[in-house]
């Protein structure tokens, strides 16, 4: 068989030891892989640009700072200085906006008017769109009482009506976003007053405390995740973190700061879990646990998990922003660890009403069933064993089909019990301690009364 590997069709050149040359040649030109010079890869491009936060309700008279941020062609993002960007309002006599992108409602503006600010990059020439730009909600007028007969007919019912007198002593106040605008101690005789200035474990009243935090921190409700939904809602699988009413959850370590993150570590009740443990059986369905808020803060707020529990209330407060208010905790547990006052709380209640805390747009928002009575709820475990509720965002929504009122709350086991109402206008606490028989039923008991309270409120009439 003929062999035709000689060189019987090679130049003398080649064998003449000039191909090496040859192939260094090409590869300098580009012919060849590994040796080449490549120009670098042109820069991302900015390719849209959105304001936050999305929505935000401001009281007549008060400011807000917007964001821009720009997404490139690589998919980072950035926040754009306000310099380079140009700001219109929709509406300029009802919210302006500055060149440094600060919008503040006109001090006359309507309550309820919402206005579009929308903002447009210098450079690239790209504007928000509908889904981008942040739409501003001026908080309704805070007027006084709904009528004449008004503190009188709720401080009459505070007084006499059964459901209030069934939880006495406690202190009650109703509000709206300014001030207080009722008050009072009711008391049984021989019995010790509660004051706005009496401190007390306020039990699961704290859930809500941290969904403020994180509504805040995120910009405002539009901004928040699918993982702070179903962890504030209650849906997110964390249900293996035990809860005392007479004893601490996070213990102390032996050394070190208590912290969140220590406290995660501390061993369930159930054989082989910590309170960090997941259960997919219960992920996506509504358990009343602790450890969603607590797992919550673990994985996404760094800024706090690591503070010990006596510079926990320091930080909360500092990123809420509200002046006034003072939170200890006994121990780092977020969803129930807070010692306060009425005077302390309600502070936090003016700022939602009034539009100051973003957790004003949360409310009733990703609602899911949480009740354990009747049909139609796949609730796991529950407290609500007599009403027929939703949850929220780290609140309860008093929906249920008899006797609900649309309020939205956060009642504590030992009976702390704050709200604000359906409309928004106003807020009210209900300040008492008792040593509760098993999670929120004193607070339960306090939302009875509440309800009398803003029946008499809303009507003039005592309940």
């Amino acid at each position: 068989m003929p062999h035709f590997e000689t060189s019987i069709l090679r130049p003398r050149w080649l064998r003449a030891g000039l191909l090496l040359p040859l192939v260094l040649a090409l590869c300098a030109c580009g012919g060849g892989g590994g040796g080449s010079t490549q120009s670098p890869p042109p820069p991302p491009s900015l390719t849209s640009i959105a304001l936050s936060p999305a929505t935000v309700t401001l009281a007549p008279g008060e400011s807000t700072s917007l964001t821009v941020t720009g997404t490139y062609s690589d998919g980072s993002t950035q926040t754009l200085a306000a310099s380079g960007e140009t700001f219109t309002s929709s509406d300029n006599a009802t919210v302006s906006v500055s060149a440094s992108g600060v919008a503040t409602a006109a001090s006359g503006a309507a309550g309820s008017a919402t206005v579009t600010i929308t903002a447009r990059d210098t450079a690239s020439g790209l504007t928000t769109g509908a889904g981008s730009s942040t739409v501003v909600t001026i908080a309704a007028a805070n007027d006084g009482p709904p009528t004449a007969g008004s503190i009188a007919a709720v401080t009459q019912t505070a007084q006499q009506n059964a459901d209030c007198t069934a939880v006495q002593p406690f202190y009650w106040e109703i509000g709206n976003g300014d001030a207080a605008l009722a008050s009072g101690s009711s008391t049984q005789a021989g019995g010790t007053a509660v004051t706005a200035s009496t401190r007390m474990p306020i039990a699961s009243a704290s859930k809500w405390v941290y969904g403020m935090y994180v509504v805040q921190q995120r910009g405002g409700a539009a901004n928040l995740t699918a993982d702070d939904i179903r962890f504030l809602n209650f849906t997110s699988g964390y249900t293996y973190m035990d809860t005392s009413t007479t004893s601490a959850t996070c213990t102390a370590p032996p050394s070190g700061p208590n912290s969140i993150n220590y406290c995660l570590t501390l061993p369930s009740s159930t054989p082989g879990k910590t309170y960090s443990s997941h259960d997919p059986a219960t992920d996506g369905l509504f358990y009343y646990n602790s450890g969603h808020e607590e797992n919550h803060a673990g994985q996404f707020q760094p800024e706090i998990n690591a503070l010990d529990a006596s510079d926990l209330g320091a930080a909360i407060v500092a990123g809420l922003g509200v002046s006034g208010v003072t939170l200890d905790y006994n121990q780092p547990l977020l969803a129930g660890g807070i010692n306060a006052s009425a005077n302390d709380y309600a502070p936090l209640l003016r700022a939602i009403v009034g539009g100051r805390l973003a957790m004003r747009d949360a409310l009733g928002t990703h609602a899911v069933c949480a009740w354990s009575i009747g049909p139609g709820c796949d609730a796991v475990q529950s407290p609500a064993v007599s009403v027929q509720w939703h949850y929220s965002i780290a609140h309860w929504v008093e929906d249920d089909p008899s006797t609900g009122d649309g309020t939205f709350s956060s009642p504590g086991a030992f009976g702390f019990y704050p709200w604000v109402d359906a409309d928004k206008q106003y807020y009210g606490v209900v300040a008492r301690f008792a040593r509760g028989n098993g999670q929120i039923q004193e607070g339960l008991a306090s939302s009875r009364c509440g309800r009398q309270l803003r029946a008499a409120w809303r009507t003039g009439v005592a309940q």
